[in-house]
């Protein structure tokens, strides 16, 4: 954050966003984070009116040149990559007065991965004494989103969004032979009931794509970070949480349905030694440790 006396600005050099979408979220309002605010504040340092001038100029790096990008301040302006965008914005400050500049960016429907937005702004008083000039990049990247859907289906809907996304990017390719898939990737890990992720750049067109699908219910609002995440894309070893003397019921084998008492744990094979409780002859058995349940933390 820039902090001068008379001039405070939070615009960091680059800003990674995704595209801006409307669509329905779970908790029935429009899905409007991808309007980004940047936080200027002017003020106007000594006791008399001054005149203050802003200029932006930008320009911008499209795959498909047709899409626009939104810019507010105290107008809508429309920036498009045939033209190069130059704004120019007058106001008067009263003396020891601030105003918060009420700068933003919307992002596109519709963008694409690696699409940039490049602005330089000024920001000086007409009498020249204050001056600050800024230039940055607003970057397009993908977004994650929590789907939710039906507890003990979560694999199952996600492989078929996955196909879903698939069929129809062959379908769009008779029309744009770059035409690419929604669904960029989608994860549903195991220990997550109810809900998967999935990664896009068009949140809205993926919307679309599941109204067919059974037991899709939804987006949860907002978008989030890879890092919330990074646990789950290492698996766990299967004998994680298991402990000797614990019981446990074997789910798969010949001795399916069984209870049994841990005896021994291989972590290096992922495989334990049980001993089957109903059994009149203590034979110790070894499995898979995917092959048992833990009853004791159930």
């Amino acid at each position: 954050m820039m902090e001068y006396d008379w001039l405070t600005a939070d615009i960091p050099d680059v800003i990674n966003a995704g595209c801006d979408k409307r669509i329905k979220q779970l908790e029935e309002k429009d899905d409007r984070e991808k309007i980004i605010p940047l936080a200027i504040t002017v003020k106007n340092i000594q006791g008399a009116k001054r005149k203050f001038n802003i200029n932006i100029r930008t320009s911008l790096e499209l795959q498909d040149p047709s899409i626009d990008w939104k810019l507010k301040l105290k107008d809508e302006y429309t920036l498009s990559s045939k033209k190069i965008e130059e704004i120019t914005y007058d106001f008067d400050l009263d003396g020891n007065k601030s105003r918060d500049l009420g700068l933003e960016i919307d992002t596109p429907i519709g963008g694409y991965e690696g699409d940039r937005l490049d602005i330089d702004l000024s920001i000086k008083s007409e009498d020249g004494i204050n001056s600050y000039n800024k230039k940055f990049s607003v970057n397009l990247v993908p977004v994650i989103k929590i789907a939710k859907c039906t507890i003990g289906k979560e694999l199952d809907i996600a492989i078929d969004l996955s196909n879903h996304a698939e069929r129809d990017r062959e379908e769009r390719m008779a029309m744009n032979k770059n035409a690419r898939n929604e669904v960029m990737a989608v994860m549903s890990p195991y220990e997550i009931k109810g809900y998967f992720f999935i990664e896009t750049m068009h949140a809205d067109r993926v919307d679309v794509l599941s109204k067919s699908i059974r037991g899709f219910k939804g987006f949860v609002s907002g978008d989030i970070d890879i890092s919330e995440i990074e646990k789950y894309l290492t698996p766990k070893p299967a004998v994680t949480g298991l402990e000797m003397g614990s019981l446990v019921e074997i789910v798969e084998g010949p001795f399916k349905g069984e209870r049994a008492k841990i005896t021994a744990i291989d972590a290096a094979k992922e495989e334990v030694t049980v001993q089957l409780i109903e059994s009149m002859v203590p034979i110790p058995v070894t499995v898979k440790a995917e092959a048992i349940r833990n009853l004791d933390k159930t």
